[in-house]
């Protein structure tokens, strides 16, 4: 079992995003989910990052980190996301209509809505200059 708390940091670069999709897989692997929720913390983690990437640091991020801290927990694999861009929530839009035909979808918002079904649960905070998005796998 891992210690209670793991710590990556990646630059802000869209190559750097496969080190944090296979440090969660590592330890979500080594804590014994399964390869679904594995499957579904990977794809949540790169598509936070990616939005963080391509809209926070808008791909300027060269200077600037994302940190990936996981925490075990007796009910939850948890998942912080933390980086520098200005303040947004992206829990705040709205969930784009799964039913919309292609010509009436919105451009944008399927990330967090994937990130929000595939993940139990998804929680947004600011803490000083910095975005926080926690999201939780249940254990059980």
């Amino acid at each position: 079992m891992y210690p209670l708390e793991n710590r990556l940091t990646i630059m802000g670069r869209l190559d750097e995003i496969a080190r944090a999709r296979d440090f969660v897989a590592a330890i979500a692997r080594d804590i014994g989910l399964s390869e679904k929720s594995v499957h579904h913390c990977t794809l949540a983690v790169d598509e936070t990052c990616t939005n963080i990437i391509e809209h926070g640091y808008q791909h300027q991020g060269h200077d600037k980190t994302i940190d990936i801290i996981c925490r075990v927990e007796p009910a939850a694999f948890i998942i912080t996301i933390r980086d520098e861009s200005p303040a947004f929530n992206p829990l705040l839009r709205g969930d784009p209509d799964p039913a919309a035909t292609l010509e009436e979808r919105e451009h944008g918002g399927w990330g967090i809505y994937f990130v929000k079904e595939f993940m139990d649960q998804v929680l947004y905070s600011r803490d000083g200059d910095y975005n926080q998005l926690t999201m939780s796998k249940n254990l059980s």
